[in-house]
């Protein structure tokens, strides 16, 4: 590992790999390189290097980190709250006047709201996803709340449903659209104009939602449950 502008540098060797590739990974503020398997580190080296003012311009536009921890706003459909904590509680989450009151020792603080987010995300999308798939003649086998990094939603060939949990965060209506797709796909496989006029029959917002998600989901991605190192 070296470091170029202060980014932690990785290198990672591929077999198939024919030329340099440079990767900027916001939530562990790293490079990424992969090169080529005949390639040295040194040649890696001089590359990124020569890459130094994107890396720069990646670290900037990149969104912060968040964290489920006192003192952070986070989103809660749609509408920012403030993380607070009253040891009280005893162990309760609450949502009140624009705050997201956490109980408990501080302790597993982090966890008990992600648990509850988890939790609240499971029963929404489960009502969405039984409603939906009712309306155009389906089932599902089972739904799964996941931690995912880069898919809001995927459907199984045995008709698993899995949803972020992060989706608990967007506006209603985007997360309504992300389970209208993954419904969608129990009776279209694909993306078809076919699989597309179902999902247009179960939500109106389909074009939009997927724009939001492109320009504003992947801010929800820095949203941590790790406390912050120095808190």
């Amino acid at each position: 590992m070296d470091d170029v502008i202060n980014i932690p540098l990785v290198f990672k060797k591929h077999k198939r790999a024919r030329n340099f590739k440079l990767r900027y990974d916001a939530l562990n503020d790293k490079a990424l390189v992969t090169l080529p398997h005949r390639s040295s580190e040194q040649d890696a080296l001089k590359f990124a290097r020569k890459h130094v003012s994107w890396l720069q311009k990646q670290r900037n536009i990149s969104p912060e980190c968040r964290f489920l921890y006192p003192g952070y706003k986070i989103p809660f459909e749609g509408i920012d709250y403030l993380i607070t904590h009253n040891p009280d509680c005893h162990g309760n989450v609450i949502l009140s006047e624009g705050q997201i009151i956490v109980g408990g020792p501080i302790h597993g603080f982090s966890k008990r709201l992600e648990n509850y987010l988890k939790k609240y995300a499971r029963k929404t999308i489960e009502s969405l996803a039984n409603e939906m798939a009712t309306e155009i003649g389906k089932k599902f086998n089972r739904i799964q709340i996941k931690d995912t990094k880069s898919r809001w939603g995927s459907c199984s060939s045995s008709g698993t449903l899995s949803f972020s949990w992060r989706l608990i965060m967007t506006p209603p209506h985007i997360l309504h659209y992300v389970v209208a797709h993954e419904v969608a796909h129990l009776k279209e496989m694909n993306h078809s104009p076919a699989f597309w006029k179902v999902v247009d029959r179960l939500v109106d917002n389909a074009l939009s939602s997927r724009k939001w998600l492109k320009s504003e989901g992947q801010k929800l991605m820095f949203i941590l449950s790790e406390a912050p190192r120095n808190y």
